[in-house]
């Protein structure tokens, strides 16, 4: 196991950049950053070692030389095969799936003041990165910097998976035994009980992934307590939760296996398990704690990565950071045996086209992060696909607004620069003709187009769909085929920079909708 204590700063060096309206970041996670200078910076970093700033989400910033392919002289890792090059013993360099180059992904990160450098020096930026080989054979690795331009130097390698306890072999010819993880360290050490039965199958030759997650996606935040928290995992035996000691960003591990109250397991290596399981699809966990309101809200992603795999995005929200999460079913994302993840958690979106998008249609948009301002907005950051034939894929930024029952609602039109607030859409002028979008439950590939419904000045719902509505100042009501929707109405900009009247609104059964004004 490493230590901070043994850990130097490195050198630092401000990024010479160029200018961008778009950026294709996969994977990206939003970071707020206050600046020497006192500005307000926004940095996205995601998968393939990609990166950006922001001061206002229209114009970006990235770094001249930022290639993925440039990993002898990484921007933030310096010669990357030598900074990982623990992790990439396990996993993500010239190896299965990562042959003849690396598959590092979805990295985040977040400031931690109590850091502590081997000179003495404290406060560091702590990245978390995924280094992958296989669909299971994965690890993250902890880099640190004190400025988050980097460069960052190796600490330690926190979490593996993918391993065996028996000689075996997974998509190569490398040895997957848990020998070459710091399992052993952690068991001789007394940090972990013994290696855990559970954890393999098939003749222990074989990782048990209904039971034990993929260690990809690692997602810091601090919890209402201050303390520093790290939500992890990917398809597999679903997402875990571990508090990380703030002095070396290393994790708590549990130690000794354990029960929730409401009976998730706690794994005294991966920590307390927040949803998933048995290789249903779910990733990039993120958390967010609301002040305003005392929840934790865990974003997740469903389905395939591809513009055809139904990729989209999911909701649950806790009072403990620790959970249960649950959706407005009261159902947590917890898959068993014979379960289909689709029935667990809000759906945020998925592919969608309507008017005053000049894209041609959005699909698989997802694995998103959120930020939260100075002033309490509420920025939805994801990448997306579009309906154009190919994978091509670029970053979005959505605006979120809390609906009445505080769960936070993403609003139809990418952020333009112009926040939408409650109570700007007087009762005289909700009345009239709305796109309708339903986005149902289902990880459904195909394109969802609109219905045409009228709101009508005296509370109905007429058209494609029959229901009734009302308001209360921005806070919206729908009731729709016995399925009460709780959302808000406001105005926004249009990709074309055309104010529009929308509405946004979260059904108790899951379902996300979506209404804008034609005339």
């Amino acid at each position: 196991m490493g230590s901070s204590s043994n850990v130097e700063p490195p050198e630092t060096k401000a990024w010479e950049t160029r200018a961008m309206d778009r950026v294709s970041i996969h994977d990206p996670a939003a970071t707020l950053v206050t600046n020497k200078d006192g500005e307000k910076v926004y940095y996205v970093f995601g998968t393939h070692i990609s990166q950006a700033k922001t001061t206002d989400f229209l114009n970006w910033e990235v770094p001249q030389y930022s290639d993925y392919e440039n990993m002898e002289d990484n921007i933030l890792l310096g010669n990357a095969a030598d900074t990982l090059k623990e992790t990439f013993e396990w996993a993500g360099h010239d190896d299965a799936d990562s042959a003849g180059g690396f598959n590092l992904w979805a990295p985040d990160a977040i400031w931690n003041e109590k850091f502590e450098w081997a000179n003495g020096d404290k406060g560091a930026y702590l990245l978390f990165y995924s280094a992958s080989s296989t669909w299971r054979r994965s690890a993250i690795a902890l880099v640190a910097s004190q400025d988050i331009e980097g460069p960052y130097t190796y600490v330690d390698t926190i979490i593996y998976s993918g391993f065996t306890s028996k000689d075996s072999t997974d998509g190569s010819m490398r040895n997957t035994h848990y020998e070459g993880t710091h399992l052993p360290e952690l068991i001789e050490e007394g940090i972990v009980s013994e290696f855990k039965e559970e954890w393999v199958r098939n003749g222990e030759r074989e990782y048990n992934t209904d039971y034990a997650p993929n260690a990809i996606d690692p997602a810091p935040f601090y919890d209402e307590d201050g303390k520093l928290m790290l939500v992890y995992g990917s398809w597999s035996g679903g997402t875990h939760l571990l508090e990380l000691d703030e002095k070396t960003g290393i994790p708590l591990y549990p130690g000794e296996d354990g029960t929730t109250q409401d009976g998730r397991t706690i794994d005294r290596y991966f920590g307390t398990k927040l949803s998933g399981g048995f290789h249903q699809s779910g990733e990039g966990p993120y958390i967010v704690f609301d002040e305003e309101s005392d929840y934790y809200y865990l974003f997740l992603t469903y389905g395939g990565l591809t513009a055809q795999g139904g990729y989209n995005m999911r909701l649950f929200r806790s009072e403990n950071v620790y959970g249960p999460y649950l959706d407005m079913k009261d159902n947590t994302g917890i898959i068993e045996a014979g379960d289909i993840n689709e029935n667990y958690g809000i759906k945020l979106s998925g592919n969608y086209n309507f008017s005053g998008l000049n894209s041609g249609g959005y699909r698989a948009p997802g694995h998103n992060s959120v930020v939260i301002d100075d002033s309490n907005n509420w920025f939805n950051v994801f990448h997306t696909r579009f309906d154009s034939g190919n994978e091509m894929h670029e970053v979005r930024v959505h605006q979120m607004v809390k609906n009445k029952d505080d769960w936070p609602v993403q609003l139809p039109f990418e952020y333009r620069g112009v926040l939408a607030e409650l109570g700007q859409v007087s009762s005289q002028e909700i009345g009239g003709e709305y796109e309708y979008l339903n986005f149902g439950t289902t990880n459904a590939t195909d394109m969802i187009e609109p219905s045409i419904i009228e709101l009508t000045s005296d509370g109905k719902i007429t058209g494609d769909i029959a229901g009734e509505w009302t308001d209360a100042e921005g806070y919206l009501t729908l009731s729709i085929n016995g399925v009460s929707y709780s959302g808000v109405m406001t105005k926004q900009p249009d990709e074309n920079d055309e104010m529009r009247i929308v509405f946004s609104a979260y059904g108790d059964n899951n379902e996300m909708v979506w209404g804008i004004r034609t005339q």
